[in-house]
Order: C-alpha cells, then structure tokens, then sequence
C-alpha cells in the first residue's frame, strides 16, 4: 500500500525550509567588498581557545532519533531511509542542477523501493508492534 505525502505537509516543510535558509542567510552575510581583511595576530599573543566540538555531520534530526532509537539496525535505517525520501518527495526541482541532484538522491536511497521492503520488515517483524508503528509513522514524517 502506498502511502502519499499530504500536500499541506509538503508546504510546512518548505516553508519551515525556507524560513531555516533565510536564518542562515542572514547569519553569514558576507562582509563589503570596501573592508580590509584583518591582519593576522601577532606571534606573542595568546592562543585562543580552543574551538568547541563540531556536531556530527550526518547526525538526526530530533525527530528522526527519536523514531530511530532502540530499534533493530534494519528498522532504523528503513526509517532514516523513509524520512529522508519523504523531505526529496517534498521539494522542487527549479533547475536542472537540482533535478539531477533529486534524481540522484532518490535513486540512491531506493525510495521507489520502499513499498517492498515495508512489507518484508512489517512480515518479519510481525507481532512488534512499536516496530511496526515506528515503521508506518516514518513513512509519513518530512526530514
């Protein structure tokens, strides 16, 4: 059975993207092209502190943890799978570039694939239930 994305949560995910784009727009804006670049420090200055822990790059979502956590290794990334599909099924291709970006994504993640492999873990985990519904809900929730 195919489920579809309701249109509704297709537009609150762009709008909730687009709203994080602009935040981050506005966050590295670019100095005027009139300011001089700083000059290095001096040798006899003291050493700055040292930078925080970067974050994980490939680290989820709250969301997407949440549905991942404490579930076998083939459920979890079924779901990482299914939410990510979900976040390309929502998004527009404006230009080639970004067709070919989808395409390539979509294709790498076998999200036409999904249906099929949804039903083998719903008969191979049947009777477990919190895995079955961690299952179906991911199938509905946008990355």
């Amino acid at each position: 059975m195919e489920q579809r994305v309701h249109p509704m949560c297709r537009l609150l995910a762009g709008l909730i993207l687009l709203a994080a784009l602009a935040a981050c727009e506005r966050a590295h804006v670019a100095a005027p092209a009139s300011q001089e670049p700083a000059a290095a420090p001096a040798l006899t200055e003291p050493a700055a502190a040292p930078a925080p822990e970067p974050q994980a790059v490939d680290e989820d979502p709250p969301l997407l943890a949440g549905l991942r956590k404490d579930m076998p290794a083939d459920v979890s990334d079924f779901i990482r799978r299914a939410v990510t599909c979900n976040h390309w099924a929502g998004e527009e291709p404006y230009n080639e570039e970004r067709r070919a970006q989808m395409a390539e994504a979509v294709a790498s993640l076998r999200c036409r694939e999904l249906d099929t492999d949804q039903r083998a873990l719903a008969k191979q985990y049947d009777g477990n239930a919190e895995v079955l519904r961690r299952i179906r809900q991911s199938r509905s929730t946008p990355f």
